[in-house]
């Protein structure tokens, strides 16, 4: 049997919040299973894909997380259109990350067996 397709996808500001923090932590967690895990951020969740301090947003460890989802061949998803919206350069985006389309976001989605929101 293969693997079960699972998507979380962010949607909130890393600001202020453990929201995003929590659902990245979740991801991991669910590689611990026979899961195929995807990552998608999105809106203000695509924040969570640049470098943070979470000392000074008042947020949970973030890049800890991305670091272990990419080792855990996870992939972790920032869709395009959300980066433009929020003037942030793909350039300053965290190793590992994936830029797609919104095309492509909800491609993903579709073909997810589960999708959790965050």
């Amino acid at each position: 049997m293969g693997k079960k397709k699972v998507v979380v996808l962010l949607r909130h500001s890393p600001l202020g919040s453990v929201k995003g923090s929590e659902g990245l932590r979740h991801s991991v967690g669910l590689t611990l299973a026979h899961n195929e895990v995807t990552a998608v951020l999105m809106g203000l969740a695509v924040w969570l894909a640049t470098p943070l301090a979470p000392e000074l947003i008042s947020g949970g460890e973030v890049k800890k997380h991305i670091d272990m989802l990419v080792l855990l061949k996870a992939r972790v998803l920032v869709e395009r259109e959300s980066l433009e919206e929020h003037g942030i350069d793909p350039l300053r985006l965290l190793p590992g990350p994936e830029v797609v389309s919104h095309e492509d976001v909800i491609a993903t989605l579709t073909e997810a067996e589960a999708v959790i929101p965050f």
